[in-house]
């Protein structure tokens, strides 16, 4: 079973903000991750450097020489 919840950490338990289905004493597994912001939670400072860094690094994996990007290469006359 695989199931996303969103909670909130009160200072000592996760609190779910949605109701569960599991049974009390269930075992559980948790992956923890921090959301992600919204861009508009951003200032613009940090959007420009979020663009710049993804400007700058690409995309993991994908790996194309930079003529293989220009104009001349991409479109057929």
């Amino acid at each position: 079973m695989k199931t996303l919840i969103h909670a909130r950490y009160d200072g000592k338990v996760l609190i779910p903000e949605e109701p569960l289905e599991l049974e009390e004493g269930q075992r559980v597994t948790m992956l923890l991750v921090e959301p992600v912001p919204k861009a508009e939670e951003l200032s613009v400072e940090e959007r420009i450097a979020a663009l710049r860094r993804f400007v700058d690094g690409g995309v993991r994996g994908v790996n194309l020489p930079p003529e293989a990007l220009r104009r001349e290469s991409i479109y057929e006359d």
